[in-house]
């Protein structure tokens, strides 16, 4: 009887695990991550995991980790490890699912950390995605009035973002200016850095889309700088 007892709870044990193993597999987007009472929630964040037992991860369509995964039933540990990566010296993260989302939490720097995660059939876009493209000026303000017809009379003025971070800079007066381009990791926001040595850097915050990219001026050289461009398919 008491072999019968210990198989059958054998036997509910390897079912658990194998339906918490099912249940974290699939390609998942990063809904929220909270740490302590701060949102640190990054941007098109996405993991895969496979029932092989590897994992891939990025932001975007930007692919930026891969390794391998494993799940301890009794602790509901999920820990991952990435060979190329910095190793997680915080270890691996407590899982739980509801509501058709998957929690992980851990506790990082004496802070509690959890993560929201929401099941996807697609690779997210994120801002750096939208953001490669042809773009015409179409209006600009400043402290809320518009200056196109100041700024660029002659409708010379684009934009194009290219994909390996190089940017071009088609200028009012009909100059190619190109120097880099970054985007922040947890905020939509995008700094251009110019090639042209002594050319000054600048932030804006970006809204963008399949059709249109408005941005706000964040540094000093741009505050209360509003810009709405429309997308083109030739320069």
């Amino acid at each position: 009887m008491k072999k019968n007892i210990t198989f059958f709870l054998l036997v509910l044990l390897s079912l658990h695990t194998y339906a918490q193993k099912e249940n974290l597999t699939g390609l998942w987007e990063v809904e929220k991550v909270s740490v302590g009472e701060k949102n640190m929630t990054p941007v098109a964040k996405w993991f895969r995991i496979n029932p092989d037992g590897k994992y891939q991860a990025g932001n975007g369509w930007l692919q930026n980790g891969k390794g391998n995964w494993s799940y301890d039933a009794e602790s509901n540990m999920y820990t991952a490890t990435d060979s190329l990566d910095i190793t997680d010296e915080f270890g691996g993260f407590t899982v739980s699912f509801g509501a058709e989302k998957m929690f992980w939490e851990r506790e990082e720097e004496g802070m509690h950390v959890k993560v929201t995660l929401m099941p996807i059939k697609e690779l997210p876009m994120s801002p750096a995605d939208y953001l490669k493209g042809v773009w015409d000026l179409v209006e600009i303000t400043k402290e809320g009035q518009s200056v196109l017809s100041d700024f660029d009379s002659k409708d010379k003025h684009k934009l194009f973002i290219r994909w390996d971070r190089v940017y071009i800079n088609f200028s009012p007066e009909g100059e190619r200016l190109t120097g880099y381009w970054h985007i922040h990791g947890h905020r939509p926001e995008v700094t251009l850095i110019p090639h042209v040595g002594g050319g000054k850097s600048e932030s804006w915050k970006i809204e963008v889309d399949h059709k249109e990219l408005l941005m706000s001026g964040l540094s000093d050289s741009n505050k209360n700088i509003k810009r709405k461009y429309i997308r083109r398919n030739t320069l």
